[in-house]
């Protein structure tokens, strides 16, 4: 029972949560991460090569030049994560990431 808790905990093992992207966004920026977690709102009308990722701590946009999963699809990648500022009520930084290759 162990051993197989450690194998699923080993899993994690360098990945990157969301949370903490949003937590320190100036610690990530340009550089590259792995994610994994579940991919949702995939190619919706207006952003055909876009998804969400959530991972249990938080879901961020990602961008992709390959296909988009499908929804619900369990992903794992390597990326990019990027900032855009953008300006509706007030600025706001907007994160996203840049999948430079899916691993699942």
């Amino acid at each position: 029972m162990l051993a197989a808790a450690v194998a699923v905990a080993g899993c994690a093992l360098g990945y990157t949560s969301v949370r903490a992207i949003k937590a320190a966004p100036e610690g990530y920026m340009g550089k590259e991460i792995r994610l994994q977690g579940t991919a949702s709102k995939a190619g919706e009308p207006g952003r055909a090569n876009t998804y969400l990722l959530r991972d249990g701590t938080g879901e961020i946009m990602v961008v992709t030049r390959g296909e988009t999963p499908a929804q619900d699809a369990e992903v794992a990648l390597k990326g990019i994560v990027r900032g855009v500022v953008s300006r509706g009520v007030g600025w706001s930084l907007e994160l996203r990431v840049e999948e430079t290759e899916r691993l699942r």
